[in-house]
């Protein structure tokens, strides 16, 4: 008697639900029966290289935002993804005697930007360390803030020298803000912070387009593994079976009416979503 394969379904086609898949299939290729369910009908999810007036564009996810270590990184450089004759864009660092300007063309006191940003560097490193009392704040908008006014409490200044170091200040918060995709710091959880890591080294986008790393997970899958146009309705879970033909523990119901089985759905669809 051969034993069942246990059945896997992923829903969503971006980098998690793929690279979830490419792990459960290249490790053991026939341990499991493995779907991948979109309700699009491409693969990559936020990940999309369009063709524009000869160039490509990437409508999704851009950069690879550090390359010490990074997986996609690897990838890249795997596949040959990262070199091409169209022009492609990096960050290796900021220069040293970078001007910050002001509204109305007013040029900022270099060390003025020098101690605020250093503060705040400073303030998030040591949120980033955690083991932070909990009347540090609950969100790290609020601990940032009070770290502000305690610098400010050690010192003096008049309001027009306190209106800079805002401005300053909240440069800061809107570069944090872009890294970790929220929109409000005051909604990002405090105690969390510890557990997000950058890679380090130099940004770079990937010359060929981001969508060659998709493929590239992609292409290792068994054909008929990726079914797009899929949107789900709701997914149910009973740990007798709940009743279904194949007497598996989840039942994911498709918006057309139909239903998938399975003994272990895995969900990548994106936070906001």
């Amino acid at each position: 008697m051969v034993a069942k394969k246990p059945r896997v379904l992923i829903v969503g086609a971006g980098m998690a639900g793929l690279t979830t898949a490419h792990r459960l299939y290249t490790t053991a290729p026939d341990l499991f029966d493995l779907t991948i369910i979109d309700a699009n009908h491409r693969i990559g999810g936020r990940i999309f290289t369009s063709e524009f007036a000869g160039d490509r564009v990437e409508m999704g996810a851009t950069w690879i935002h550090g390359i010490g270590g990074s997986p996609v990184y690897d990838i890249a450089c795997k596949i040959h993804a990262l070199n091409d004759p169209k022009p492609w864009e990096r960050m290796d660092g900021y220069p040293d005697d970078a001007v910050t300007v002001g509204e109305g063309g007013v040029v900022l006191d270099p060390a003025t930007v020098s101690s605020i940003s250093t503060l705040y560097r400073t303030l998030m490193d040591t949120a980033k360390a955690g083991g932070l009392p909990t009347s540090a704040g609950p969100s790290v908008g609020s601990f940032l803030r009070r770290g502000l006014q305690a610098y400010r409490a050690s010192r003096r200044g008049d309001a027009a020298a306190e209106a800079v170091e805002d401005a300053v200040f909240a440069m800061n918060e809107n570069t944090e803000r872009t890294y970790t995709s929220a929109d409000d710091l005051e909604k990002l959880n405090l105690a969390a912070e510890s557990e997000y890591r950058e890679f380090p080294g130099e940004q770079i986008t990937i010359a060929k387009g981001y969508s060659r790393v998709i493929e590239h997970l992609a292409s290792a899958l068994p054909a008929g593994t990726i079914r797009l146009g899929r949107k789900v309705e709701r997914i149910e879970w009973s740990p007798d079976g709940g009743g279904t033909a194949a007497e598996h523990p989840v039942k994911v119901v498709l918006e057309d009416g139909s239903e998938m089985a399975a003994d272990h759905v895995v969900v990548t669809v994106s936070l906001g979503f």
